[in-house]
């Protein structure tokens, strides 16, 4: 089996579990500061929910478009590079996108990063439809 630059399912997976703990501490901070700003009463579901997505996307988008890596990917020794030539570092509607489809990813348990596996470029579903790819570094 030849090695390839690009990362598999478990490496991302395991990668995930990282980033989504230091996630906790980041929703823990933001769901904080949102009891406190309304003087302690509990937030509507709905704007719960959306400032838990929206810190979501602003954390990940913060880390891929800095250096291409999140603190998890740092540890496991892969970035997130952009597919087009012209351009290094990822767009903010790349990593709007890819966290959307990483989000209905998760829904479906992962399945749809198996797709690795057969795709000839070695990319999965949130690769392909945001223009981005997984890349191993030394």
């Amino acid at each position: 089996m030849e090695k390839t630059p690009y990362v598999g399912p478990f490496l991302r997976i395991i990668a995930s579990v990282y980033d989504f703990f230091l996630l906790l501490g980041v929703w823990f901070l933001v769901g904080s500061l949102a009891l406190w700003l309304n003087d302690g009463k509990i937030l509507h579901p709905a704007i719960g929910s959306l400032l838990v997505l929206m810190s979501g996307w602003a954390f990940f988008a913060f880390f891929w478009m800095k250096n291409g890596q999140t603190l998890g990917m740092q540890v496991w020794k892969f970035k997130i590079v952009n597919t087009d030539p012209n351009q290094n570092k990822i767009t903010l509607k790349q990593t709007l996108l890819r966290f959307l489809v990483n989000c209905g990813m998760l829904t479906l348990l992962g399945m749809p990063l198996f797709l690795i596996y057969v795709d000839p470029k070695k990319l999965a579903v949130n690769d392909i439809l945001s223009k981005t790819r997984l890349e191993k570094i030394n």
